[in-house]
């Protein structure tokens, strides 16, 4: 590998700790402060740290890359485009808007550190610090530590196993990069790396990172070798390899992977709906759970009926993509590789092969998982996309037209940082009245979530919440204004439940019965729907139906027993009787 040389080299060390910076706290920002504490401290320490690296940077370096690579200039026109589509369709999302250009400033910073430094630099950061998460991993699954998440043994600093893993399987290439690099002390190093993270992955239980690692392993091994037969062979070995891991990795968690077959025929059926033009931005939390319900009720003896329940993400990215943007997203999409896999062919070199080996991963581990909820899978994306754009249509502007482009950078990452504030202050005051709501002072915390509406007010888990604390204190017309707002972002089992509560609050019935049968038909699974209908034809002297309804949750099949659910069936056994009694008398 050809290596640029290093300049400006006494700002070095600085330039490898901004960049670490930005890598650590993608990768384990946690706080308690905020409503979810592992995923929201990474987003918005991600753009204060990349606001906070590209105003010194702009500072320390005199030289400016401006580009006209398409690859940069498509990704930066779709970081551009979503927020803008989004506020015209539904008005501005600020947190939205925070994270399309912290991500666009993240790109920008990339590009001018490639162009100075060489890969090998930034693959040994990235490298050290998912080794360290790996060890974290590896500690909570001993029991050393506590897993982040009760559910589940191995977290990470994630919520669950899916980040952890996504983390190290998209590292994994580039210590197969320094294993190659040189020999000696490094390349032994480097190979105990490569087992620390495998081992991680693995004990993670993550089918998507083992496949994912599986197939970028595969590649890395064939790009050893060259001979003519091996060409001609190699790719139907692989692909039969690939083949025979998914069908057993498809078995080891049987029940989970058929739960995913449902979600895909039922996103299936939304894109079939707008297969152009999609939805758009956050539509999947907002629609999909009507589709969902729309499936069981035409397919009522459904065997994936034991496996519905609350569904945010479709377990695919290119699903998503499809839902939100259709078909001609996925053409962007399809373009954007093109032009990377293009650019690489024109210049390969072995930094660039492990890029695209990472990107692999990330393409791989996105058909079963949801890597892009993660602010460290951007990072990658766009280290990546730096790293095998670099050296081409790029240009040095020195100067003065240099010093008014880094003055003008230094003012917009001023702004980036400026928006952040008041959005993460309104997060975690969010959080503080959501803790005392819980410990009894729900009035007292009414004004302050009225308050937060100015800033979350797209929000749907922040909309849910508010709702639901109306709903606690029996404001149910108000409860039912913030729930009109909250479904159109955020839509599910638990929504339809309180919103039939407030309705039937209103002794409005009809409307009552509706919404109870649509969170019965959204997860056909779930006790509470059916339970709450029950009462509600009990209530209003439909005995006959709720006779019925009874002997319907008598005979539903319990996935996981609870008390809750023993104390359902036993009311019903006893309401069942009532009924009996009552029935017969009548005749």
């Amino acid at each position: 590998m050809k290596k640029r040389p290093i300049k400006h080299f006494s700002t070095f060390p600085v330039d490898i700790i901004l960049f670490g910076l930005i890598c650590g706290i993608s990768l384990f920002a946690v706080s308690g402060s905020f409503i979810n504490r592992e995923i929201t401290p990474k987003w918005f320490g991600l753009v204060w740290a990349v606001s906070f690296a590209g105003i010194l940077w702009s500072i320390l370096h005199k030289n400016v890359r401006v580009t006209t690579q398409p690859a940069f200039l498509l990704i930066a026109a779709c970081l551009i485009f979503v927020p803008l589509r989004n506020g015209h369709a539904s008005g501005w999302d600020y947190e939205l808007l925070l994270y399309s250009g912290g991500l666009l400033f993240m790109l920008y910073l990339f590009i001018q550190m490639t162009h100075t430094y060489p890969a090998v630099y930034f693959f040994r950061i990235v490298t050290f610090l998912a080794v360290v998460m790996a060890v974290y991993g590896l500690l909570q699954y001993a029991g050393v530590l506590s897993s982040l998440n009760p559910n589940f043994r191995i977290t990470g600093s994630f919520d669950n196993p899916a980040g952890f893993a996504a983390a190290l399987c998209f590292t994994l290439p580039y210590t197969g990069h320094l294993i190659r690099e040189k020999p000696g002390r490094i390349r032994y190093i480097s190979i105990a790396a490569f087992t620390i993270l495998l081992t991680g992955i693995v004990l993670s239980g993550s089918r998507a990172a083992i496949t994912a690692c599986l197939v970028t392993t595969l590649c890395h091994v064939c790009s050893r070798f060259s001979g003519i037969r091996f060409r001609k062979w190699m790719p139907v070995t692989i692909v039969a390899i690939l083949i025979a891991s998914v069908t057993v990795l498809y078995f080891m968690k049987k029940d989970s992977a058929d739960g995913r077959l449902l979600i895909w025929q039922c996103t299936w059926n939304m894109i079939k709906d707008k297969p152009v033009t999609g939805y758009g931005q956050g539509a999947f939390q907002a629609k999909y759970m009507l589709y969902q319900a729309d499936y069981f009720e035409t397919h009522t003896d459904s065997k994936y009926a034991s496996l519905a329940d609350n569904v945010l993400h479709p377990f695919n990215e290119y699903l998503l993509v499809l839902v939100g943007y259709g078909l001609s997203g996925l053409c962007v999409l399809a373009l954007f590789g093109w032009l990377l896999i293009r650019n690489y062919r024109r210049s390969p070199d072995f930094a660039k092969f492990t890029a695209g080996l990472s990107l692999l991963a990330v393409a791989v581990f996105s058909f079963f998982s949801y890597p892009f909820k993660y602010p460290f899978t951007w990072l990658i994306v766009l280290l990546n996309l730096a790293l095998l754009c670099s050296g081409t249509r790029t240009k040095t502007v020195t100067g003065k037209a240099g010093s008014i482009i880094r003055i003008g950078t230094v003012m917009l990452y001023l702004l980036l940082a400026c928006i952040c504030f008041p959005l993460v202050k309104a997060e975690i005051q969010w959080a503080k009245a959501a803790r005392q709501s819980l410990i009894g002072k729900t009035l007292e915390m009414l004004p302050e979530y009225e308050r937060l509406q100015k800033y979350l007010n797209r929000n749907g888990l922040f909309l849910y919440n508010h709702a639901a604390e109306l709903n606690h204190v029996k404001k149910h017309e108000e409860s039912l204004q913030i729930f009109e707002k909250c479904t159109k972002y955020y839509n599910d089992m638990d929504v339809q439940m309180l919103v039939a509560d407030n309705y039937k609050a209103k002794e409005l019935y009809d409307k009552t019965e509706q919404h109870l049968k649509l969170a019965a038909s959204m997860c056909p699974n779930r006790f509470m729907p059916l339970y709450k209908l029950t009462l509600l034809y009990h209530e209003t002297g439909r005995k006959r139906e709720a006779s019925a309804l009874a002997q319907q949750i008598l005979d539903k099949d319990v996935k996981v027993l609870s008390a809750n659910i023993i104390a359902i069936k036993k009311e019903m056994i006893e309401l069942i009787e009532t009924f009996k009694n009552i029935l017969s008398m009548e005749k």
